[in-house]
């Protein structure tokens, strides 16, 4: 018996869901946009960007927020 082939697309490995909402007129810009550069999905056009964005950004150069001395209040 010839083991199952699968169809589909390829895994692209675990995967966190992060959506929100945009107004219509620039979900609809962002669909002409993608599908202008090639992309089947818009999601995946969003990912690249994002991608893009994270690869020219120095995380750990962002000021972060110190974290409040609670313990030396509370004596």
């Amino acid at each position: 018996m010839a083991p199952a082939t699968r169809s589909g697309r390829r895994s692209k490995g675990d995967r966190k869901f992060v959506g929100f909402r945009i107004a219509t007129p620039k979900a609809d810009a962002m669909d002409v946009l993608a599908k202008a550069e090639g992309y089947q999905y818009v999601s995946d056009w969003l990912s690249d960007l994002v991608d893009e964005r994270l690869a020219n950004t120095n995380i750990h150069a962002l000021v972060q927020q110190e974290e409040l001395p609670l313990g030396r209040l509370a004596s």
